[in-house]
């Protein structure tokens, strides 16, 4: 449960950092400022939640997979959940998205002309 808490926050850490920076980039580039300034506040959130998660995961204690008490056994059982969800959602979310760019596609492309 440790190192899956770290490494969601590692992951929130760096798509805060990605995201200010393509924001911020963008907003140099001539792009509306109000809608790079909230784009770039989140971002911000992003990457103060990722650090409040790694330092939540280095705070929860460790069991090492050895270790045969029930503690340890219900520790990797949710752990195991919670990367079995985080799956499905990611997949969930990537059909939808990918349903309303085709769709989106479809319909620019009869009725664009």
């Amino acid at each position: 449960m440790r190192k899956l808490w770290i490494a969601c926050g590692w992951v929130l850490l760096v798509t805060g950092v990605l995201l200010i920076l393509m924001m911020g980039l963008a907003w140099l580039g001539g792009a509306e400022a109000s809608s790079m300034i909230t784009s770039i506040v989140m971002g911000c959130l992003f990457m103060v939640l990722g650090r409040n998660f790694i330092v939540r995961g280095k705070h929860l204690p460790t069991y090492s997979p050895a270790d045969n008490s029930e503690v340890a056994q219900e520790d990797h059982a949710v752990a195991r959940r919670m990367i079995i969800q985080a799956l499905w959602i990611g997949g969930i979310i990537i059909l939808v998205v990918a349903s309303l760019v085709a769709g989106l596609w479809m319909y620019f492309s009869i009725h664009g002309k």
